[in-house]
């Protein structure tokens, strides 16, 4: 199995930005530090901000970036702007990752957001994009769906 890890984000709150976990692998302990609540809603929950970038980055075609507080996480790259699939690597890891927005996001904007982690494969995004988008990868995310626990997010 090429994908390792899996994380769920939806837009819960009115924040412009925000998305907290709601369903995940709770397998990847490093990305879950990155993604921790300190403060504010669903402390000690998971979550991240996806982010347009600054005009100077369209030259690396990466818009969209996923942060926490003043930390990039992974900036988001999207070759093909017409479908819902994007990737990325791990900031400070050699991990890659496909993203995935919801199907209608050009409609309603972006609601939800799936992170599929691939451990060790920073220097293979363009190899794992094409897997993905060939349909190779299918049958993982789908055991990760599976395995993937919903978590309660509420403003307790």
């Amino acid at each position: 199995m090429i994908f390792t890890d899996y994380y769920k984000g939806q837009k819960l709150t009115e924040a412009k930005s925000r998305y907290d976990i709601t369903s995940s692998s709770e397998s990847y302990d490093y990305f879950e530090s990155l993604l921790i609540n300190k403060r504010g809603f669903n402390i000690g929950g998971l979550s991240f901000n996806c982010i347009t970038r600054p005009d100077r980055w369209k030259p690396k075609k990466t818009d969209l970036a996923l942060t926490k507080g003043s930390s990039n996480i992974t900036s988001i790259k999207r070759p093909d702007i017409e479908t819902n699939i994007a990737f990325g690597d791990i900031n400070g890891s050699n991990d890659a990752c496909i993203i995935l927005f919801n199907t209608d996001f050009k409609s309603v904007g972006i609601t939800t957001i799936e992170i599929i982690i691939a451990r060790g494969l920073r220097n293979d995004t363009n190899s794992l994009w094409d897997l993905f988008t060939d349909g190779e990868l299918n049958n993982d995310l789908e055991l990760l769906r599976q395995k993937a626990v919903t978590k309660n997010v509420t403003n307790k």
